[in-house]
C-alpha cells in the first residue's frame, strides 16, 4: 500500500512541477512517510531519492525549453557547474549531520516555502531586465 501511496504522491508532485513549479513540497514528505523506516532514517538517502525525480523532470523541461527558446549556454554552463559543485558539497553536508536533529528543520523549511509560494501568487511574474554577459555569467555562478 505505501508503493501505491509513494507513487501517487510522486506523480502528484511531477504533474504539479510542471505546471507551477514546487512538486519538492509534495514529494520530499511522502518521501518520508512512504519509504520503508530503513531508508526514510537517512536523510541522505531521502534527499537523494528526491533530488533524482527533480533532476529528470528538470532535463527533459530543459531539453524543451532549449527547442523553443534560445538559451544561452555561455551563462548556463558555468552555472551548471557550480550547481554541481555546491550540490556534492551539500550532500556530503547533510551525510554527516544527524537526521534525527535535521527532520524538524526540514519541517519548518518546507512550511516556510509552502506558506511563501502560496502568499506570494505573482512570484515570477516580473521579468528582470537582461544583464550583460559578464554579469550574467557571475550572477548565474552565484
Amino acid at each position: 500500500m505505501d508503493l501505491i501511496a509513494l507513487c501517487l504522491f510522486s506523480f502528484l508532485a511531477g504533474f504539479v512541477d510542471s505546471i507551477v513549479g514546487g512538486g519538492g513540497l509534495i514529494q520530499l514528505p511522502a518521501l518520508f512517510l512512504f519509504l520503508p523506516a530503513p531508508l526514510s532514517a537517512s536523510i541522505a538517502t531521502v534527499f537523494g531519492t528526491n533530488k533524482m525525480a527533480s533532476i529528470c523532470g528538470t532535463a527533459v523541461a530543459t531539453i524543451q525549453y532549449s527547442r523553443r527558446i534560445r538559451v544561452n549556454w555561455d551563462a548556463l554552463l558555468p552555472a551548471g557547474v557550480a550547481a554541481l559543485i555546491f550540490s556534492f558539497t551539500g550532500a556530503r553536508a547533510v551525510a554527516l549531520i544527524n537526521g534525527q536533529s535535521l527532520k524538524p528543520v526540514i519541517l519548518g523549511l518546507l512550511i516556510a516555502v509552502a506558506v511563501y509560494t502560496y502568499w506570494k501568487k505573482d512570484f515570477g511574474n516580473l521579468h528582470a531586465p537582461k544583464l550583460n554577459a559578464q554579469a550574467e555569467w557571475w550572477i548565474g555562478i552565484a
